[in-house]
């Protein structure tokens, strides 16, 4: 994986493998910087939390005897870490039954959207 590449641009890709499988999903603004403060406001008073993941998959997927209703996914490149509020996150929806994931590389993600659709423990 080209360590350059930047967040936004594997969000890209994955969103596009997802189009093409046909998949229902939502992908947050990722982290994107809103310039104005009035703008910052408007995402919070419509919703917007800070931390949560950048793709959810609406997928209903059997993995092993455990039925999950949606897989989430934080998308990394390079040597980018999760914050401690995507890890509340990823933590806070495992716990609430369903699949979360934080994947460095585009492989990666594939690997894990492929194996959750397909019912696949990994």
């Amino acid at each position: 994986m080209d360590k350059k590449m930047k967040e936004y641009q594997l969000q890209k890709s994955v969103c596009k493998y997802l189009d093409l499988k046909n998949v229902l999903y939502c992908g947050s603004m990722g982290g994107q910087y809103q310039k104005f403060h009035s703008q910052r406001n408007k995402a919070k008073a419509t919703g917007y939390k800070r931390g949560f993941p950048d793709l959810f998959i609406y997928e209903i997927s059997k993995i092993g005897k455990k039925l999950y209703c949606g897989l989430a996914i934080e998308l990394k490149v390079g040597y980018n870490k999760p914050t401690n509020e995507q890890r509340w996150w990823m933590d806070q929806l495992h716990d609430r039954g369903y699949k979360a994931h934080i994947c460095t590389g585009i492989d990666e993600a594939l690997e894990v959207i492929d194996n959750y659709l397909k019912g696949i423990i990994e």
